[in-house]
Order: structure tokens, then C-alpha cells, then sequence
């Protein structure tokens, strides 16, 4: 499995979303685009391309931060030294196996849209609105000081060091302080830093609409929530003109479903 596959994956399981790939990708709520090799591709944006105008607003704060490794465990070798009070201590994070990553991220909030499903209903009265293929972005997953780090190979690894300090801020809230260096060994060709004063992007949820029909339609965001890492929210909304992809729809590389979903 490729690392985009295996990243999507494990954002749809913990974090109820489908990946952002790559990683620092602007992409904002009312885009709109297809899947290919099972990733979102932003085509365009709904009001420069159709005139639907677009408003988005704060969908709440899910986290103050998320961090995930693939491997199973954050894996922060090196811990105990964060507690010896030196000048300088270590984090090392090991990506030993195939398509393994590490991604990390503050405050992660959510962006959605206002009116989704207004928006649906003036797109049903265009000519030139392809039912069958485009997905909308509803929500974005986003957050600060993203960090992201992934070996298509494996047997490589992160080292974060800096004040111990700032490295136990980095364990319990995902942020990075001014003093912490970052090396990459081995085959780490991907490496993705953001910046706390900017957020990005890291998920998204997607609808697409139907032609006709009136039978509700539920939207399920998240459902659940973990402590220390992730705090997820839900919202269900009855609507004849959305359809929204839910965490086990598989996307096939031409933009369509496999069946989880039909389109009237």
C-alpha cells in the first residue's frame, strides 16, 4: 500500500476524514475535484468556476492536538530524557516498515461549510454540474505546526532535539518551539513542516449531490472521541439533495463509488 493510501486509511479511522495529500495542499471548503489512486485531486472551486457563492464557517475545535504514527505507537525514543533538565535533549521517531509515516499537528479545528445544503440546490438547477463525478468539500480538519514525516521503504527515522522543555510541549501538545532541529535519517524522502502561524490542512469530508430525489440522507462526521489525542463531534442532517460519503465508501480512480452509495 502506498504511503497516501495507507495516510487516508488511518485518517478515516481515527479521525472519521480522508486524507489531505499531499500534506500543505490548499484546499479550502466549496472546492471541488475527483479521486484518483483513492486520493481527493482539488479540480477547482465552486464559486470561481459555477457562481455558487460559498461561506464558511468555525465548525469547533477537535483537539488541542493529533499525532499518529503508523507504526502503531508514537514511538518517542528518547523520552526519558526530556525529565534530566539538560540543555538539549532528544525525540527520535522510528520509521522502520513499508509506506510507514508520522504526522503531527496543533490545535486541530474544523472549517465546514455554511450552507451545504443550499449550495446542492443551486447546483441541481445548472446544465453543466457533473452529478456523477465531482465531490465537494464540506469540512477541513485543520491545525498548526503540522509535522509530517514518512519512508516509502522504511528503515528511517526523525530526531527532534532541542530544549527539554519545548520537546515535552511538543509530546503534550503537538506545538514547536523555536529551539527544536529536526534530522531525518535513511530513506525519508517525505518531510512536510508547517508553521504555528499558519494552519493547514490536514482532512477533509466530502458530499456529492443528487439529480433528483427526497429521500433523507444522513451526514455523519465524527462519532467519537479518545482522550489526549482526538475529540470528535457529530452532526446528522436530513437532506434530499446531498450525498455524503461515509467512513467505509471505497472511491474507485474515476471518481465514483463502489456501491455504498446511488445516485438517483
Amino acid at each position: 500500500m502506498s504511503i497516501a493510501r495507507e495516510y487516508t486509511r488511518s485518517l478515516r479511522k481515527h479521525l472519521r476524514c480522508r486524507a489531505v495529500w499531499p500534506p500543505l495542499l490548499d484546499v479550502r471548503p466549496g472546492d471541488y475535484g475527483v479521486f484518483r489512486g483513492g486520493v481527493f485531486v482539488r479540480i477547482g472551486h465552486l464559486t470561481t468556476d459555477f457562481g455558487v457563492p460559498v461561506v464558511s464557517e468555525p465548525g469547533g475545535r477537535r483537539a488541542e492536538k493529533f499525532q499518529y504514527h503508523s507504526e502503531g505507537s508514537l514511538g518517542f525514543g528518547g523520552a526519558a530524557d526530556l525529565a534530566v533538565g539538560e540543555a538539549s535533549a532528544e525525540l527520535r521517531i522510528g520509521l522502520a516498515r513499508r509506506a510507514s509515516f508520522f504526522v503531527s499537528v496543533a490545535e486541530l479545528d474544523v472549517e465546514r461549510l455554511q450552507s451545504p445544503r443550499q449550495i446542492a440546490l443551486d447546483l441541481r438547477e445548472r446544465d453543466d454540474w457533473p452529478f456523477l463525478r465531482y465531490f465537494v468539500v464540506g469540512e477541513l480538519f485543520k491545525g498548526r505546526d503540522l509535522l509530517f514525516y514518512a519512508s516509502e521503504s522504511g528503515e528511517a527515522g526523525v530526531s527532534l532535539r532541542g530544549e527539554p522543555s519545548e520537546l515535552l510541549r511538543f509530546q503534550q501538545l503537538g506545538k514547536l518551539g523555536g529551539s527544536i532541529q529536526i534530522a531525518s535519517s535513511g530513506d525519508c524522502r517525505l518531510q512536510y513542516r508547517g508553521s504555528p502561524d499558519v494552519t493547514a490542512a490536514i482532512g477533509l469530508n466530502l458530499f456529492r449531490i443528487r439529480r433528483i430525489g427526497v429521500d433523507p440522507l444522513r451526514y455523519r462526521a465524527a462519532v467519537e472521541s479518545s482522550a489526549g489525542s482526538t475529540l470528535l463531534a457529530a452532526r446528522e442532517d436530513d437532506d434530499d439533495a446531498l450525498e455524503h460519503l461515509e467512513d467505509g465508501d471505497e472511491v474507485d480512480d474515476d471518481g465514483l463509488d463502489d456501491g455504498n452509495t446511488r445516485l438517483a
